[in-house]
């Protein structure tokens, strides 16, 4: 054997045994939509959340260090189910992009639909019918059976976090927050694209759980914990007797929803035991609430301040001054920070 036929059998060698990238876990790759996001470079494995393998973006750090944090905060929620990881989303969900912004068509999440939060929303602002709501998923190709992963350009405006409340109310099996956004999933390296994705047209069938959303003799009935999340210069001006103020931004956390033990710190001066009604006059400040109580296993709804005004304005006698403006008790508790 010469020289040079020792040296060229030496590089065929090293490149038969040379690692094999995977290009579908790169934004400019081959995506393969029978694989998993959270399969091993190169192995087709799948990593299970928390292990050596997974190290869903928004972490900080790298390796052991930053996927054992990662398994942290999912496993420091009671109920951590609710939340996707992000290289733990399969090609078998539906991932819908809910931003009301147009980022969609700038960019999204590789084979993602797009429902913007507000079409679940009438012209006054209001929650569509059952019917209606029904009609904006069915049309887009969902079904009650799909499993779906909602995500939205940002993710503490609280557009996902309504969504998934709409889609709990009409009593979808199968939904989850994912646990970034999508500037997290672009840092992470994982697919996206620009095209739009349209699924062919189904029949959603609703099996609406009326308690996510209170009615007003429930809430009038003093048997749960109010909390209004209003700005809380409104807070001020009037509120449901009883409530408890809190504002939003407590629940997040740079540009996600707060850690468990976090959460916990926010929410100590409730009573697990009783249930909870959020309520404000924008869906998306309340529903945002809502679902940081569903992490921590809260029993909670939601309900709005326009419901209230209207109920006791109807309830005052012709010619006196209705309550629920500034006719409110005189005592409050507001939740503190973390």
């Amino acid at each position: 054997m010469t020289k040079f036929n020792a040296i060229g059998i030496l590089i065929l060698s090293l490149i038969a045994f040379a690692p094999v990238v995977d290009a579908g876990c790169c934004s400019g790759g081959t995506w393969d939509p029978s694989g998993f996001l959270n399969s091993e470079i190169g192995t087709g494995q799948i990593v299970p959340p928390g292990s050596a393998g997974d190290s869903s973006a928004g972490n900080s750090g790298s390796g052991t260090a930053g996927t054992q944090k990662s398994f942290d905060r999912v496993a420091s929620f009671p109920n951590g189910t609710i939340l996707k990881a992000m290289k733990s989303v399969s090609s078998s969900d539906v991932v819908m992009d809910v931003s009301n912004t147009d980022s969609y068509s700038t960019s999204h999440i590789k084979n993602a639909i797009h429902i913007p939060s507000k079409a679940f929303l009438n012209g006054e602002g209001n929650l569509k019918t059952n019917e209606e709501l029904a009609k904006v998923l069915g049309d887009a190709g969902v079904s009650r059976d799909d499993s779906i992963v909602l995500y939205a350009g940002k993710e503490s405006s609280g557009e996902a976090e309504f969504a998934f409340l709409v889609l709990s109310y009409l009593g979808q099996k199968d939904v989850q927050l994912l646990d970034g956004s999508l500037g997290d999933w672009k840092a992470s390296g994982l697919p996206e694209e620009t095209s739009e994705n349209i699924l062919p047209g189904t029949e959603y069938g609703p099996m609406v759980k009326p308690q996510v959303i209170a009615e007003y003799q429930y809430v009038k009935s003093g048997q749960a914990q109010i909390i209004d999340v209003r700005p809380f210069v409104e807070f001020g001006k009037g509120r449901i007797p009883g409530s408890i103020a809190l504002d939003p931004a407590n629940v997040i956390k740079g540009d996600k929803i707060k850690t468990g033990t976090d959460l916990g710190m926010v929410f100590s001066r409730l009573d697990k035991e009783k249930p909870i009604v959020v309520y404000s006059d924008d869906y998306s400040r309340s529903a945002l609430v809502w679902y940081a109580l569903q992490l921590m296993g809260y029993e909670a709804s939601i309900y709005t301040w326009e419901d209230w005004k209207a109920h006791k304005a109807a309830e005052v006698p012709e010619g006196t001054a209705p309550a629920g403006g500034n006719t409110v008790d005189s005592k409050y508790t507001k939740l503190g920070t973390t």
